[in-house]
């Protein structure tokens, strides 16, 4: 039988990177095309045996005839570009073989900011991809990410299968050629050395989703090995959306810990304080885009991963308290340049 072919997009960034690493690592017989804007010689030197197509997420022709050459596509990248995804799409559409499309998206997409009175207060409500699988297809398409989640979703048919695979805000850091962290921790360490105080959103009670990077990873690699095993248990299409959270932080919890290691490691000034700020003090952090940081440090975003675990996934990673000396010593160390 011929190896199977892979196209991956988003190969040198935080989560596709590191995808990219443990599929050479687990998946050694596979043959993969990675999609790269400006290829360069770290990445052939680090991934030799992996082809590289030169092309942005606005080249729709070379998306379009890369997916349908292949008979996995794995789309980390600039999930929210639509014309990215429907070249994914059609390019799948087209073969006359089955193919199997996984694709990225995130918990922006029940974030709570669309109802929020932004008091820093937690919510209650914890998403569920199997008793609220219906509710997650619903979604408005008011709701982050939403849209194309649904095209992938409804794009599931006898010849194509996907699935959406759902992480919330990832800690850790990675051994990839691009991005080796995502935003959470080093974009608030930036604000916060910045402002030269920690902060949290009223009263802080507002519970952020995360799971290490490590875990992120093991579950592309449990779902593709399951298809690769004949669909071994596997829920597609409508069925097919995986949360993968492992843990839940209110945020006044985690800047406190943030403000103590960032006198530790000689980036904040002693006798620093985390302290509440309003709304308008956390939105004026970003005023070209004032809602991404409410989002982000404001607001609830929390799931139940029960599809994932009725699968066998096991997040064993290092807890977000365990990672976050790392984390924030590397996001100060990046700031100074």
């Amino acid at each position: 039988m011929a190896a199977k072919k892979v196209f991956i997009t988003g190969a040198t960034g935080f989560i596709g990177g590191s995808v990219l690493n443990k599929l050479l690592e687990k998946q050694p017989q596979l043959e993969i095309t990675a999609l790269l804007r400006s290829p360069s010689s770290a990445f052939s030197a680090k991934y030799n045996s992996v082809e590289v197509v030169k092309g942005s997420f606005d080249d729709f022709g070379i998306i379009e005839k890369a997916a349908h050459e292949a008979d996995i596509v794995i789309h980390t990248g600039d999930i929210d570009h639509p014309g990215c995804a429907k070249a994914i799409l059609s390019g799948l559409n087209t073969r006359t073989e089955e193919s199997f499309l996984i694709h990225l998206t995130g918990t922006g997409c029940i974030s709570d900011e669309r109802e929020q009175t932004w008091e820093g207060k937690c919510n209650p409500h914890i998403w569920d991809d199997v008793k609220e699988i219906n509710e997650i297809y619903d979604l408005p398409e008011t709701a982050q990410h939403h849209v194309i989640d649904q095209w992938i979703m409804d794009a599931n048919n006898e010849k194509l299968k996907t699935v959406i695979i759902c992480p919330p805000d990832i800690y850790g850091q990675s051994s990839t050629i691009g991005n080796r962290a995502t935003f959470l921790v080093p974009d608030y360490v930036e604000a916060i050395i910045k402002h030269k105080e920690a902060f949290y959103l009223g009263s802080g009670e507002n519970i952020r989703g995360v799971t290490h990077i490590d875990d992120v990873v093991d579950l592309f690699l449990l779902i593709l090995a399951k298809h690769l095993e004949g669909r071994k248990e596997l829920d597609y299409g409508r069925q097919g959306f995986y949360f993968a959270v492992s843990d839940g932080i209110p945020w006044k919890n985690a800047a406190e810990k943030i403000n103590d290691l960032g006198q530790h490691q000689g980036w904040l000034p002693k006798g620093t304080k985390a302290v509440s700020w309003s709304k308008s003090q956390l939105a004026a952090l970003l005023p070209s885009d004032p809602g991404r940081v409410l989002y982000l440090w404001g607001s609830n975003s929390r799931a139940e991963s029960s599809r994932a675990k009725n699968l066998g996934w096991k997040p064993h990673g290092p807890s977000f308290w365990e990672a976050l000396p790392e984390d924030c010593k590397v996001a100060a160390e990046k700031l100074k340049g």
